[in-house]
Order: structure tokens, then sequence, then C-alpha cells
């Protein structure tokens, strides 16, 4: 569990369960497999939030349709930023 768990909500992060859109790529991660396998994903689809995690430089999202591959490292994950969802914080700053 990320140490910033406490701080998704006042962030606007979506909650599990939440439906998100994928709305453009992710063109860098420090995870090589979080910008490959956007190729499971289809651009302007919804999917569901099955967890989120927020690190101090990135946050992540895993997502109910798409089915691991590696159940030793939970991939694939994805670039949170890479989505659109209701009540996401699109003020410029990190807490609403």
């Amino acid at each position: 569990m990320s140490v910033f768990e406490k701080d998704k909500e006042a962030m606007g992060f979506p909650k599990d369960g939440q439906k998100i859109t994928f709305k453009w790529p992710c063109a860098h991660s420090v995870f090589p497999g979080v910008v490959a396998d956007q190729k499971y994903l289809i651009k302007g689809e919804k999917y569901t939030v099955r967890r989120t995690q927020l690190n101090s430089s990135s946050a992540y999202v895993w997502l109910e349709e798409i089915k691991s591959y590696n159940e030793e490292h939970d991939q694939p994950f994805f670039s949170l930023w890479a989505f659109d969802w209701e009540g996401k914080n699109n003020s410029g700053t990190l807490i609403k």
C-alpha cells in the first residue's frame, strides 16, 4: 500500500469500480510495460477501475477488463493520467 493512500480522495482519484475513459496514450514511464501495454486499450473506451496507486511522482491504475498476464508483478497496469473520469481534478493543482 502506498503511503499516499489517504491523499487519493483529496486529489480527485477515481474510486474502485468507477468507469474511466482512455483518452491519450502515455508517452513515457519508468516501467516500460506501462507504455507497451497500452496496445490492450482502445482510445475513447470506458474501463472499470480495479484499484489505483499514488506514488511520489506517478499514479497508476489497474482495470477490471484487462486480465493480468504477470500475476507476480500484477501486470498490466497503466498511467492514470492517460484517462479521464467524472470528478477528475483538472485545476492544475494536486489538491481540489
